[in-house]
């Protein structure tokens, strides 16, 4: 249920905020006081693109707050835009997508318009209305399509005629042996052979730089190294036997360098310049780089796709057998396809006719006694048009319901509908759908909509006081002149105010008595007529 919505800078609407409650709630107002901008936000909240020409002249931003509750659960959806900046969505406060905001929002609540009824003027409108009446899920159906393309595209994939077939794979098993005589096993090996080529491009260098530090640390000959030097000061304190520790400390150096000294030759030997090492080197990293030219940029991705042309290698040389599997795969997925396919056509054919005597009946409440509804099917499947057939007046032939209905018929149409197929949601919301109807119509229309909201929350936009009088609260929108700038507000009323926001409806003046005691009148017999329906 919407418990609350918040409005800021959206057309001639600065800062509202409306409360509503559960039951039926009406939002009346003057023409271009803003009512139908209130249902303009609430739009917005369903993910659609957002019009920035929306954004109030003057502001930055627009942005519209909605707070649902169902049961203990709450939900904040909220929709801000920017002059020349693309639009935010949020779900409880945390930044989302529109698709995520548009999926929440089609679950707690719908607007129904004037746009909605001029859907039915299509045929995949009225087939859409058809199957949701009748309760059919494809699902399934979209599953089996799904297997029998995807088996479909397999079986191209494998090739086309035999020479054509006997052409790949005579490139398939060159680029297969072109790959395997490299005998790729580790991704890494480019990195390992390009530091060892390094390595060894260098070793001159290093065996220099190398046996420099040798001659200065440990085998001079013709100068004193460092173990000469640190043999000589060892022995020059060892003999007055007063200072152990250094000659302790000199002993571990004079042993250091002897581990240096070993390090060092060591290295030297495997800096060995091998130029048939080298080599080597040079021509597997030619074969590595000319493999990653035609197949990959990497060796993982050379290696992979050594792993694919195998797979293909073998579809190829099976070809008869797999092609044979996925001829007798795709005739399975056909026979189920069709025995689905004909079970929704007896869905539709059964759902067609509950629903041509359900809008029919519901239409006799809604003041139109003779109106004949008919729903009819293609013969071919159910691809076939579906289309609603319509007839207002006693003797006159059945018509499309684009050709034959009024503004006024097309709204009760949709509103019967509506009311028959019922929805998921429990908020639904009703803008002008009594377009075009007045008097004995529009109290029909206002008793209609009050019984749904026996079980639904119904907030409905309309300029019918007759409309108006079934709802449990409703809402007065007026606009104002504040700072030389034209704002909406709202407000709930109640008692007399209501009486006078009935009376404005009626005749365009709140003040008149006549037009008071007719509101008065029409409060009174809703109630009498909201209680019936309680009862019943």
């Amino acid at each position: 249920m919407l418990d609350e919505l918040h409005v800021l800078n959206i057309g001639v609407i600065e800062d509202l905020t409306v409360q509503l409650g559960p039951g039926m709630t009406v939002i009346s107002g003057e023409t271009g006081a803003g009512k139908t901008l209130i249902v303009d936000a609430l739009v917005l909240l369903c993910g659609n693109r957002a019009d920035g020409s929306l954004i109030r002249t003057g502001s930055s931003y627009a942005r519209v707050e909605a707070r649902f509750r169902e049961r203990e659960t709450e939900s904040v959806l909220a929709r801000q835009m920017s002059v020349g900046d693309s639009s935010r969505a949020y779900i409880n406060n945390q930044l989302c997508r529109a698709v995520d905001l548009s999926e929440i929002s089609s679950r707690l609540f719908h607007v129904y318009g004037q746009h909605e009824a001029q859907l039915l003027f299509s045929s995949s409108a009225q087939a859409a209305t058809l199957d949701n009446y009748s309760e059919i899920d494809y699902s399934n159906l979209l599953e089996l399509r799904l297997r029998l393309r995807e088996a479909e595209e397999h079986l191209q994939l494998l090739g086309g005629d035999e020479r054509a077939r006997r052409r790949e794979l005579y490139i398939c098993q060159s680029e297969f042996d072109e790959i395997a005589a490299a005998d790729l096993k580790d991704p890494e090996e480019e990195a390992a052979l390009k530091e060892e080529l390094e390595l060894l491009s260098n070793a001159v260098e290093f065996r220099e730089a190398l046996a420099t530090v040798q001659t200065l640390l440990i085998d001079g000959d013709s100068q004193a190294t460092a173990m000469d030097q640190l043999g000589e000061a060892r022995r020059m304190l060892a003999h007055t036997g007063k200072y152990s520790s250094i000659v302790e400390h000199l002993s571990g150096m004079i042993e250091d360098l002897n581990d240096i000294g070993r390090d060092i030759r060591m290295e030297m030997e495997h800096l060995d310049p091998d130029p048939g090492r080298l080599e080597q080197l040079h021509e597997r990293l030619q074969k590595l780089s000319k493999l990653k030219r035609k197949y990959g940029d990497t060796l993982r991705e050379v290696i992979d796709y050594r792993e694919r042309v195998a797979t293909r290698i073998a579809e190829l040389n099976s070809f008869e057998l797999v092609a044979s599997n996925l001829e007798s795969e795709m005739e399975a997925y056909r026979v189920q396809i069709k025995a689905v396919e004909d079970e929704i056509l007896s869905l539709r054919r059964e759902g067609s006719k509950s629903l041509a005597t359900g809008v029919a009946d519901r239409l006799r409440s809604l003041a139109m006694p003779h109106g004949v509804f008919e729903v009819r099917l293609g013969q071919s499947g159910i691809g076939d048009p579906v289309t609603f057939m319509f007839s207002s007046n006693p003797g006159e032939k059945l018509g499309p319901v684009a050709k034959i209905a009024s503004g006024g018929e097309l709204s009760r149409l949709m509103l019967a509908i509506r009311l028959l197929s019922g929805s998921d949601v429990q908020t639904m919301i009703f803008d002008e759908v009594d377009a075009g109807i007045g008097g004995k119509t529009a109290v029909s229309v206002g008793k209609a909509l009050a019984e749904l909201s026996l079980s639904k929350q119904v907030i409905v936009v309309t300029h019918l006081a007759q409309v108006a009088s079934f709802a449990r609260n409703q809402i007065a929108v007026t606009k104002s002149i504040r700072n030389g700038r034209t704002v909406t507000e709202a407000r709930v009323v109640s008692g007399e105010d209501r009486v006078e926001e009935l009376a404005r409806m009626l005749s365009g003046q709140n003040e008149s008595e006549k037009a008071k005691e007719h509101a008065r009148e029409l409060l009174t017999n809703a109630n009498g007529r909201s209680a019936n329906n309680s009862s019943a």
